[in-house]
């Protein structure tokens, strides 16, 4: 049954969720397990809605929460959504998962955080979200100023800068859950391994929400929310607000989406792609090296061992 009952009343909560990171590949494997018959995903991927949490505001009533699952009914194993920034909380965000949501299983995709901040810049520039037209390199160098200020109010001036960088140091953040939750309802992957090996990847996943890996399911391991560059970029950012708000209708039609998304891409999408360089990549390599190797300590620890090539 996938009803969670809490102290207030018996509510539709997730008791499945995708807790970090952005640009890890979590949209695609949102949209492969909310297409599994064992799941029940929410009507919209990234709810937020235990964030006002990291900057110390309240939440809503759980039934706003519970609101977003009110299509699901208690014959699927999993409820499930997504939400990557929910790692960013620490304690403040998790301790309140546990006492509203019974027994949470919480999924987390790490990605080499060079790649990872060079795809989070080119894709809020990209979507008009960054509102100084910097180079990789300013940006990063600007971002690297906001390091360490996690409880710093975000606004519409400082957001990106403050979560660029900061959200690549992982060891900042999974010391608290991996010592907060065990194996049984945690579990780290990797991007390299869903990039690597889709299929693979949705097995391993599989296995371990204890579901079956659907062969034929096999022609939804798409890249979903891939960074792309437009010819026409004002008429992407149109295009990026009409799809967000009505994510719900595009959640429940995924194939229709997927259809109109190539379409679009047809006239829109442009063939260049631009390229993080030796330089930049050398450069914000050399910042996240020592967390890297504090990461990769931790994680060995804690029984995770096939590591890809950047923590070793």
């Amino acid at each position: 049954m996938a009803n969670i009952k809490n102290s207030n009343s018996s509510l539709i909560l997730p008791n499945l969720i995708i807790a970090g990171v952005h640009k890890a590949g979590t949209t695609s494997v949102f949209t492969y397990l909310s297409r599994h018959p064992a799941v029940c995903a929410s009507s919209k991927k990234e709810i937020g809605f235990f964030m006002p949490l990291k900057y110390n505001h309240p939440i809503p009533d759980i039934k706003e929460y519970s609101a977003f699952f009110s299509h699901c009914d208690n014959n699927r194993k999993y409820i499930l959504e997504a939400s990557p920034s929910y790692l960013y909380g620490n304690e403040k965000i998790g301790e309140e998962l546990k006492r509203n949501l019974k027994d949470v299983k919480l999924i987390v995709i790490l990605r080499n955080p060079t790649e990872r901040l060079f795809s989070f810049y080119e894709s809020i520039k990209t979507n008009g979200r960054l509102q100084n037209k910097d180079s990789f390199k300013s940006f990063v160098e600007k971002s690297i100023n906001f390091v360490g200020k996690t409880d710093l109010e975000k606004t519409p001036e400082n957001e990106f800068y403050l979560r660029g960088v900061e959200e690549g140091i992982y060891i900042n953040y999974l010391t608290y859950w991996l010592e907060a939750f065990n194996s049984a309802n945690f579990k780290i992957f990797f991007f390299e391994d869903l990039k690597n090996d889709t299929s693979g990847f949705m097995k391993k996943l599989c296995n371990w929400l204890n579901i079956d890996f659907l062969v034929s399911q096999q022609n939804d391991f798409k890249i979903d929310n891939k960074t792309t560059s437009y010819k026409a970029g004002n008429v992407h950012r149109l295009a990026y607000k009409f799809y967000m708000r009505m994510e719900p209708f595009w959640r429940r039609n995924v194939q229709l989406k997927r259809k109109l998304r190539d379409f679009y891409k047809y006239f829109n999408a442009s063939s260049y792609k631009n390229k993080l360089s030796d330089e930049d990549r050398n450069y914000v390599d050399s910042f996240y090296s020592k967390y890297n190797t504090e990461l990769k300590n931790k994680l060995l620890k804690s029984g995770i061992n096939n590591l890809p090539n950047w923590l070793n």
